[in-house]
């Protein structure tokens, strides 16, 4: 009777920690074995903001916890990929892939909702005039046209002996240090 009274206190706090935060990481350092499979039998029980939450605590748990658990987890994601609620089903179906291997798999990703938010930001930033960072695609980063770089073949890199531009660093350093003290 105690284990199943401070196993349900437990529980309480693990939806504390949940409800109040939508960083799951704090809950996900309550969890252990046992709690997760007091938390099976109550999963459908619980309101759709408050699975979504338990799906993301999911993805902070400890590697132990992660291997010795796989089979009650992916019980609960079977019930959150089922569910009404849409974002229930999306993190079901994206968790799946960390709880069996420890690692999440991109190609398992739910295109449509990627595309989905891309759409939603593109309208944002079209009716508000606000403007997003929107960064250039992958061929624009660290690409330069060699033609146009102007090339400085000074003594900096050609005459560089570590050890003796080392110590003249270390000296600058002491220098300044000891006249902040006086």
């Amino acid at each position: 009777m105690d284990d199943d009274y401070s196993l349900s206190n437990q529980y309480v706090e693990y939806l504390k920690l949940i409800k109040d935060n939508w960083s799951s990481c704090h809950a996900a350092k309550v969890l252990s074995f046992e709690l997760i499979c007091y938390l099976e039998q109550r999963f459908l029980q619980l309101s759709a903001p408050l699975r979504v939450r338990i799906l993301t605590s999911f993805l902070y748990i400890k590697e132990s916890i992660r291997v010795n658990c796989c089979d009650k987890i992916l019980k609960i994601l079977e019930l959150g990929e089922t569910d009404s609620n849409e974002w229930v089903r999306k993190m079901s179906r994206l968790s799946r892939p960390y709880i069996k291997t420890g690692i999440m798999d991109l190609k398992e990703t739910d295109t449509e909702t990627a595309f989905r938010i891309i759409n939603f930001l593109d309208d944002k930033q079209n009716n508000d005039g606000c403007e997003y960072a929107v960064k250039p695609g992958l061929e624009y980063v660290h690409i330069c046209d060699i033609s146009d770089t102007q090339v400085n073949h000074g003594d900096e890199y050609t005459l560089f002996m570590p050890r003796r531009n080392f110590d003249i660093i270390g000296a600058k350093i002491e220098k300044k240090a000891l006249s902040c003290i006086h």
